[in-house]
């Protein structure tokens, strides 16, 4: 294990595979990221892998949007099947309350470039035969909506971050973090001490 690095991050989940891969990508190749088992063996081994843009903020949808195309991206940078597929989204609504706020959405979806299609319950059928429309006021559709492999995906995101010069430090375990005098951090783990300016914690669960 090298013993310096601009950023240490810690935990091999998406999240923290996700933030080497962009940091290298940034430029910043002296990174590395330390995972106390195997990449994925936390939460995202089982989550669902739902990748919907349905969001409110500008802010996040921003974020949804540009996942749902560096996904495709990725997977043709790095030539590994990341598992993504779309299959669009519907979001029912059985009031006008429910309705409005979809409207509202639609809003801000329209300033970030999201498609976005209003169905009558007619039309909910049609895309899904097996719902039962009584009750129904309509819905919203998101034709770009679908869902991705969480492990592939991370499989991918760290080839991506090792072609850029990261490093991935697996079985792994962080046992303490503390500061120096000069303002670095000092990472122990039980395969040595690594020496870094800044520290990313993706740990979850793990975090304490």
């Amino acid at each position: 294990m090298k013993s310096h690095a601009r950023v240490v991050v810690i935990g091999g989940g998406v999240v923290g595979v996700s933030t080497l891969y962009h940091l290298a990508k940034k430029g910043w190749s002296d990174v590395a990221l330390i995972e106390r088992k195997e990449l994925t063996s936390g939460s995202t081994w089982h989550a669902a892998g739902l990748l919907p843009l349905f969001n409110m903020s500008y802010s996040v949808g921003q974020i949804h949007k540009y996942s749902v195309a560096f996904y495709q991206q990725l997977q043709q940078e790095t030539g590994m099947n990341v598992g993504f597929r779309k299959v669009s989204n519907i979001r029912l609504a059985t009031t006008r309350d429910r309705m409005d706020e979809y409207r509202q959405y639609a809003g801000v979806a329209s300033t970030i470039g999201i498609d976005v299609d209003f169905l009558t319950p007619e039309e909910i059928v049609h895309h899904w035969p097996l719902c039962n429309p009584e009750g129904l006021i309509g819905a919203i559709r998101h034709p770009e909506d679908g869902y991705i492999q969480p492990a592939d995906l991370t499989q991918a995101l760290a080839r991506g971050a090792r072609d850029r010069g990261a490093e991935i430090y697996r079985n792994t375990t962080v046992t303490s973090i503390s500061r120096n005098a000069s303002g670095e951090w000092k990472v122990t783990t039980d395969k040595g001490e690594i020496t870094c300016e800044h520290i990313v914690s993706a740990t979850g669960n793990f975090a304490r």
